[in-house]
C-alpha cells in the first residue's frame, strides 16, 4: 500500500497545510461517528416497534356477559271468581306490602247465602243440643202421669167387663151390652201399653245412631257457612308478597274473571286487575365456554345501559341447569341479586346490563402480549432481544389469556422485551399453533381483564 509523501504535501501545502489537513481528517472521523450513531438509533427504533417489554401488573379476570333486569316474581292480580270491582285501593307504581289490600269485588250475590248458612247452622246446633240432653225432667214427668191416668181409669174398665161377661153367660144382657165393654177394656190395655213404650222412650232419650246423624248434619252446616264466608272473603284482593304494581289493567265497575300468574300480558287484560313484580333480579347469558367459571355466591358487578358511568353490585344467586340455544349459540342462564347500595338510582324491570363476573385475581403478573408467544418443537416460547440486539427462542410457561394479553408464570423478566415481528419476516405466531398449546384456550372472547 502506498502512503501519501506527508514532507513533500507538506512542503506544497505552506506552512499552514497541515492545519488543513488535520481539520479534514477530524471531520472525516467525526462524519463517520456520526453515520453510526444515526444507523444504530434508526435500528433501536425498529427494534421498539417490532418488540414489547415484559411489565408486571395486578390482574382481575372477570367473564362479561350481557342480560336484562327483571322481577323474581312476576303476577298477574285477579279475583277467584268473576265478579265486578266495587273498589281500588292502589295504582300503578305504588309499593305494597305482604297481604295489603288492593282492591275489593261486589259481593252483594252472597249476603243472602251467608244468612242462610248461619240459620241452617243454628238449626243444626240447636237440634243436636237437644239430642244430646235427652228429654226434659217435665217431659218425663208428664209421660208417667199420663200412664198412672190411664192405669187408673183401667180398673173401672176391666171391672165393668168382667161384670158383663158374667152376666152375659147367664144371659142377664145381650150381646151389644157385652161386646161394648169388651172393646173398651181392649181398647183402654193397647193405650196402657203405648203410654208405657213413651214413658220408656222419654226416659232413655235418643239413639246413638240419631246423635251421630245430627252431629253429621251439623259438620255441614259448618262447612256450608265456611264455604260462604270464603267466597266473601275471596272478594278481598291482597297483595301475595311484597313488591310493586306494575301494571293496572281494569278500573271500578269492570267485570273481571280469574286468571294464571303465568297469564301473558296481552292476555291478562281482560281478565286481571293488576300485574305486579316482587323483588329485581339480573338475568344474564353466559356462553357456554365460560360457565364453567361462575358458582353461587360469586361477585358481579352489573354496569346498566340506563346509568352509564355507575357499577351496580351483586351476587350469583343461581345457575339454570339446562342451556338455552339462540340462533345456534349455547348458553347459560346466570340469576344475580343486585346488592342494595346507599346513594345509588333504582333499578327498574327491563333495564339492559353488562355482568362482569370476578373468575380470579393475580397479583403482580408478568404480562406480554398475546401474539409474541410461539410454539417450537421444543415447546411453548417467545423471541427474547438479547444483548447483542439479536432474537433468542426462549421457552415460558404461560397461565391464563385475557385479552390480548398473556400471564407468563415463569422463563421471563420483568424489562425485557419480546418480539412482535422480525424485520422483513413473518411474525412470531405466525407458524401454525399446535392444538396442546396452553394459549389456545377456547371462548376467551368472553374474558377481560382489568
Amino acid at each position: 500500500m502506498l502512503l501519501p509523501d506527508f514532507r513533500r504535501l507538506g512542503a506544497r501545502l505552506g506552512p499552514g497545510g497541515w492545519g488543513i489537513l488535520l481539520g479534514l481528517l477530524a471531520a472525516a472521523v467525526a462524519g463517520g461517528l456520526l453515520w453510526q450513531q444515526a444507523r444504530r438509533s434508526e435500528r433501536d427504533r425498529r427494534l421498539e416497534s417490532q418488540t414489547a417489554a415484559v411489565v408486571r401488573q395486578d390482574v382481575v379476570i372477570r367473564v362479561s356477559a350481557t342480560g336484562v333486569i327483571r322481577p323474581i316474581t312476576p303476577v298477574n292480580i285477579s279475583p277467584k271468581q268473576p265478579g265486578r270491582i266495587s273498589r281500588l285501593y292502589v295504582d300503578q307504581g305504588d309499593r305494597v306490602q305482604r297481604g295489603q289490600v288492593l282492591a275489593r269485588m261486589d259481593d252483594s250475590n252472597l249476603r243472602g247465602e251467608l244468612l242462610t248458612a248461619q240459620g241452617n247452622l243454628q238449626a243444626a246446633r240447636a237440634n243436636l243440643r237437644k239430642m244430646e240432653d235427652g228429654s226434659r225432667p217435665e217431659e218425663i214427668r208428664q209421660a208417667r202421669q199420663n200412664l198412672r191416668d190411664a192405669e187408673a181409669q183401667m180398673i173401672a174398665v176391666r171391672s165393668t167387663y168382667q161384670s158383663n161377661q158374667a152376666l152375659y153367660r147367664y144371659g142377664a144382657i145381650g150381646r151389644v151390652a157385652f161386646d161394648g165393654s169388651r172393646s173398651q177394656y181392649l181398647a183402654l190395655a193397647n193405650h196402657i201399653k203405648a203410654l208405657q213404650a213413651q214413658l220408656d222412650l222419654v226416659q232413655a232419650g235418643f239413639r246413638r245412631e240419631d246423635i251421630e246423624a245430627a252431629r253429621g248434619q251439623l259438620r255441614q252446616a259448618e262447612g256450608a257457612l265456611e264455604t260462604v264466608r270464603t267466597q266473601i272473603d275471596d272478594t278481598v284482593i291482597r297483595a301475595p308478597f311484597a313488591g310493586v304494581i306494575t301494571q293496572k289493567y281494569a278500573d271500578v265497575g269492570a267485570f273481571v274473571t280469574p286468571t294464571t300468574s303465568a297469564s301473558a300480558t296481552s292476555s291478562a287484560t281482560s281478565s286481571s286487575i293488576f300485574a305486579m313484580a316482587g323483588p329485581l333480579e339480573g338475568m344474564a347469558n353466559v356462553a357456554e365456554t365460560d360457565i364453567r367459571s361462575i358458582y353461587p355466591g360469586q361477585s358481579v358487578n352489573l354496569q346498566v345501559d340506563a346509568y352509564p358511568g355507575r357499577i351496580f353490585h351483586g351476587k350469583v344467586r343461581l345457575i339454570a341447569p339446562e342451556s338455552v340455544v339462540l340462533q345456534n349459540v349455547t348458553s347459560f342462564q346466570v340469576r344475580i341479586t343486585p346488592t342494595p347500595d346507599v346513594g345509588q338510582p333504582p333499578l327498574m324491570s327491563g333495564m339492559n346490563f353488562t355482568a362482569n363476573f370476578l373468575v380470579g385475581k393475580h397479583p403482580n403478573a408478568l404480562l406480554i402480549p398475546t401474539p409474541s408467544i410461539v410454539s417450537q418443537e421444543g415447546g411453548t416460547g417467545v423471541y427474547v432481544l438479547s444483548p447483542e440486539r439479536r432474537p433468542v427462542f426462549r421457552r415460558v410457561k404461560v397461565g391464563s389469556t385475557v385479552g390480548a394479553m398473556t400471564e407468563v408464570v415463569s422463563g421471563l423478566r420483568a424489562g425485557e422485551r419480546v418480539f412482535l415481528s422480525f424485520p422483513g419476516q413473518r411474525r412470531p405466531n405466525d407458524r401454525p399453533v399446535r392444538p396442546s398449546s396452553p394459549f389456545q384456550q377456547p371462548g376467551g372472547g368472553g374474558r377481560q381483564i382489568r
